[in-house]
């Protein structure tokens, strides 16, 4: 299969796996809100949070994997190849299960630094203990297997796998917590068994993907885990500072506030990170492709790649925001009124700063996928780490000292997001041999037109229609996605995009004719 074919694949069956992980998740906030209560499910997005900080002991050799296999696979080096595979096995067992050990030995000191309340404290211990624990293993060993799957460019068998998992991982929470009273125990058994059965699945793909590959602790290498380490570092660095900017969060609130207001904070997050995937589709699989342009100097494709990987990116982007944004207050009423009360208006309130946010993370469209792919990474690190760390001091700030209470934790998201894109993408240019101005005007004109005619019909339906019910939410949404799509075809994109997207369909129809 052709690249621009398999990149279609890969992006269908992405938008597939989004759209059912973002039903399903719809349907489990509210599902989990009534089972076990505000403070029961604010505990479940601690929980992840626990694993979360837990992963920063990958030391980002999980990305660094993903890019070298790659580059391997550019060399036809195989026995590189299962070197650095099994080196990286080798490093998670022993992190992972060093890590949840200690989570099993120090439950309880960890369940109060969460401060979770006294009620709730032996569910609390219980969780750290034989749920974190185990989740951190799982989460250490499945990188392996995934980057053996991805670094082949086989994002379609990973995005299958997480359709499965996720529908059996809803189907057994549903069924657990409808049926029993089992609680946030519940809750901890089927979301491991979906985690577990996620790893199973993912090893077989890898196998199926590389059947010669030998992934065992008897060829891991020094000199492997060397290459890793001298990508992995600065990605270590940036997976740190994303954790101190966005994943702290949680940890702020419940400090200041209790695990209640992470409760107001979640559903927000949760919706958007539901939608991110869908919009980063074409960036995420785009770093096999970039090491290996790189790895074979192919400078002009490297261009081709950052230019219309950002502009596609960006207009999938101004979409979903501009959605979540104008529509917040209605989603967030019709969604959980009948389980936060009038609360749910703080949530709606997160939602936009949240769909801003996102909108910044959005317009840098695949430099990321460029950037690694060309092992340039040291000046992503050196300027977000310490715009990082003014986030979370920022964040504590107003969340402790002011009124502003679980906004407090995202206005400094925004605004560093908004003062730090710019510097990025001047950046990023520069790599690729592009003048900034250029790249700006290629990639970020058509969306930006796009972005305001858009934000400008979804005010106007949102001021002088009032969709106040799921109906008539979903007909002026199905509207705006139609306009949506005539603005991104005539505006958005140029007659080379629109050539290159006739193409792929003209692909699809050929292959279903079995046309030569």
């Amino acid at each position: 299969m052709q690249t621009r074919q398999r990149v279609l694949v890969n992006a269908i069956t992405r938008w597939m796996a989004t759209l059912t992980q973002g039903v399903l998740g719809v349907l489990l906030v509210r599902f989990l809100l009534g089972q076990l209560g505000q403070e029961g499910y604010g505990l479940t997005a601690l929980m992840a949070t626990v694993v979360s900080f837990a992963m920063v002991a990958d030391l980002g050799l999980g990305g660094a994997l993903a890019r070298h296999l790659a580059a391997q696979l550019a060399t036809g080096d195989q026995a590189r190849f299962d070197e650095l595979a099994s080196t990286a096995l080798a490093f998670y067992l022993t992190v992972g299960s060093a890590l949840g050990l200690l989570c099993a030995m120090f439950a309880h000191p960890i369940a109060r630094a969460l401060n979770v309340p006294t009620a709730l404290m032996p569910a609390g211990v219980f969780l750290v203990r034989w749920y974190a624990a185990p989740a951190i293993l799982l989460s250490f060993v499945s990188p392996v297997y995934l980057g053996i799957v991805t670094s082949a460019n086989r994002f379609d068998l990973a995005n299958w796998i997480a359709i499965g998992t996720s529908i059996l991982r809803t189907v057994s929470l549903f069924a657990i917590l409808g049926l029993t009273t089992a609680g946030l125990y519940g809750w901890a058994a089927g979301t491991l068994f979906a985690q577990g059965l996620t790893l199973a699945l993912t090893a077989w793909a890898a196998y199926r993907v590389r059947p010669g590959v030998q992934v065992r602790l008897r060829y891991a290498r020094p000199s492997a885990l060397a290459t890793l380490f001298a990508t992995g570092t600065y990605l270590f660095a940036l997976q740190l500072t994303n954790l101190l900017s966005v994943n702290a969060d949680p940890l702020i609130l419940t400090t200041f506030l209790g695990p209640s207001a992470v409760a107001l904070y979640t559903p927000a997050v949760t919706l958007t990170a539901a939608v991110r995937p869908l919009v980063n589709t074409l960036a995420d699989q785009l770093h096999p492709l970039t090491t290996s342009y790189y790895e074979r100097g192919n400078r002009q494709n490297l261009q081709v790649v950052l230019v219309r990987g950002t502009k596609y990116t960006f207009l999938l982007g101004v979409g979903a925001c501009v959605m979540l944004g104008v529509f917040a207050e209605p989603i967030m009423r019709l969604w959980l009124e009948s389980s936060l009360g009038t609360q749910y208006l703080v949530t709606a309130q997160v939602l936009v700063f949240w769909a801003a946010i996102d909108l910044l993370s959005y317009a840098s469209g695949s430099q990321w996928a460029v950037l690694l792919g060309m092992n340039r990474l040291r000046f992503l690190v050196l300027t977000q780490l310490p715009f990082a760390v003014l986030n979370v001091i920022t964040s504590a700030a107003l969340v402790r000292f002011t009124g502003l209470g679980v906004l407090g934790v995202v206005i400094p998201t925004l605004v560093i997001g908004a003062i730090r894109r710019p510097i990025i993408i001047v950046h990023a240019a520069r790599l690729c041999d592009i003048p900034a101005r250029d790249y700006v005007r290629q990639a970020y004109l058509r969306p930006t037109v796009v972005l305001a005619l858009l934000t400008s019909a979804a005010l106007g339906v949102r001021a002088f229609a009032r969709p106040e019910s799921v109906g008539a939410l979903a007909i002026w949404g199905v509207a705006l996605g139609v306009l949506f799509a005539v603005l991104c075809w005539w505006i958005g994109f140029d007659r080379a995009d629109r050539d290159t997207l006739r193409s792929l369909f003209s692909f699809g129809v050929r292959r279903r004719d079995h046309t030569p």
